[in-house]
């Protein structure tokens, strides 16, 4: 056989193992269900474009003449060999960081700012080292996973941190956020809640808290300037029922004047809290677990397992790393850097279901309709989302302008600030590191600036025992 015979018959066989290849691929897929995981048109495409390059690749390699078998083989093969040179040069020249924090200290160093890598862990066993009773901050989502739950008292579902103890928070922007807990486990002035006298009550997740700027910078913190007695009931990791269960156990018995129920939009999604069962029950308009009473118990079971939480939370992410770095070639073949970079994955996967919202109008009504019951204000204040204000990816029924219209259909007193973000020249630059991060100590003061102005307004400040200027 001569030279150009057997060129020709080895591209005729590639040819046709393409053919085959495609075959088994969609075979593949079709048996091990994900095409159930695609939307219609995604699986129509993907089944549309395997099936075609059986054909085609088949076709040509019975079809084609010596010398166009030969050039489409080639020219194939080059377009596999560039994509796997691409997969290989992404992976080896600019890994995916392992970690969120890793991720950080990339953005810190194109900044030339310093940035902690330390775990929260290490960070709060070199405080306890020196003697300081250090604890991590609790995400209430913690009480939502078996390995937490089943090592908590039965029945028991904290609200807050640890009481009393320096709480390691966050760290976005190169340091850790600490602060000291008050007599409940809030981020609060000591004594506030204790006595009883508090003009207002913030309710929320990480942004009522104040993640991750420092302590006096936060949204709460500076609204303060104008209300002194404004107790700050946020905790990361919050949703709709935990934020009423928060609204129930601690609001509730203060009364106080004006309720700030600060939300942003993915809050308003309780698919995941809907499923626990003791966070369900707080759409029970009586029920609650008595959390104040209780304090103790829940000091006690923080105090019992939050440190070693913490520890196996951030010894898995270390291994996952390595794992991550250990394996960075494995996906060359099926191109998985650059699916991923580019976003295909998502682009075919199956839309998620419609958003039922029920719930959220639901908790918001019974938490505005329990605090006029005793005379007070109740005011949803609408965050900006660095997904909605800068990456324009966030599902249009949580939009801020659709929950706030929603809302205010329904009677509530709402503050978008999402505007104020949307309207500045460069919205990226309120978010820290320019990422998916919590805003800036500018963009926390420009939030809080917003809403002490709205608080102004008659109808709230009427029933404010102290008003002073915005900050």
């Amino acid at each position: 056989m001569t030279r150009s015979r057997k060129i020709t018959l080895l591209a005729r066989l590639a040819l046709a193992g393409l053919s085959v290849a495609s075959l088994a691929i969609a075979l593949i897929i079709a048996l091990s269900g994900r095409l159930a995981d695609m939307s219609l048109s995604a699986a129509v495409s993907v089944c549309a474009v395997l099936v075609g390059t059986m054909l085609a690749a088949g076709i040509a390699s019975v079809r084609l003449g010596p010398s166009g078998a030969v050039r489409v083989t080639l020219e194939l093969a080059s377009i596999g060999v560039a994509l796997l040179a691409a997969e290989a040069a992404t992976c080896a020249l600019v890994p995916e960081p392992g970690s969120t924090q890793q991720e950080r200290k990339l953005d810190a160093d194109r900044l030339g700012l310093a940035f902690d890598l330390r775990t929260r862990s290490e960070v709060v066993a070199e405080m306890r080292d020196r003697g300081i009773d250090a604890m991590p901050g609790i995400s209430r989502e913690w009480p939502r996973l078996p390995r937490v739950r089943q090592q908590l008292p039965e029945g028991l579902y904290p609200l807050s941190d640890a009481s009393n103890a320096d709480v390691v928070e966050c760290n976005e922007s190169g340091h850790y956020l600490v602060f000291h807990s008050d007599d409940f486990g809030f981020n609060n002035p000591a004594g506030l809640i204790a006595s009883g006298d508090v003009d207002v009550a913030a309710v929320g997740a990480s942004f009522t808290l104040g993640h991750c700027v420092d302590r006096g910078m936060s949204v709460v913190a500076q609204l303060r300037r104008s209300y002194p007695k404004l107790a700050n009931l946020g905790i990361a990791g919050s949703g709709t029922l935990s934020m009423l269960a928060t609204f129930r156990e601690y609001v509730e018995p203060l009364k106080p004047p004006l309720v700030l129920w600060i939300m942003h939009p993915w809050t308003a999604d309780t698919r995941d809290e809907l499923g626990d069962p003791l966070l369900a029950r707080y759409l029970e308009p009586d029920f609650s677990q008595h959390l104040i009473e209780r304090r103790q118990e829940v000091d006690r079971a923080w105090r019992d397992i939050a440190v070693q939480v913490q520890y196996e939370f951030d010894r898995r992410v270390q291994l996952a790393v390595a794992q991550r770095q250990q394996q960075r070639y494995a996906g060359i073949v099926t191109l998985s850097q650059l699916r991923k970079r580019l976003h295909l994955n998502e682009q075919l996967a199956r839309p998620a279901a419609a958003l039922d919202l029920s719930p959220f109008r639901r908790t918001v009504d019974l938490a505005r309709r329990t605090t006029e019951g005793w005379g007070g204000h109740f005011v949803v204040v609408i965050m900006p989302l660095y997904a909605e204000v800068v990456a324009h990816d966030l599902a249009e029924p949580l939009r801020h302008d659709h929950l706030a219209a929603m809302l205010r259909a329904m009677g509530v007193t709402v503050i978008d600030t999402v505007p104020t973000f949307l309207d500045n020249s460069d919205p990226a630059s309120l978010y820290v590191m320019r990422r998916n991060n919590h805003p800036t100590a500018e963009g926390h003061r420009l939030l809080a600036r917003y809403i002490a102005t709205e608080l102004r307004t008659p109808a709230p400040a009427a029933r404010l025992a102290v008003q002073r200027d915005p900050p």
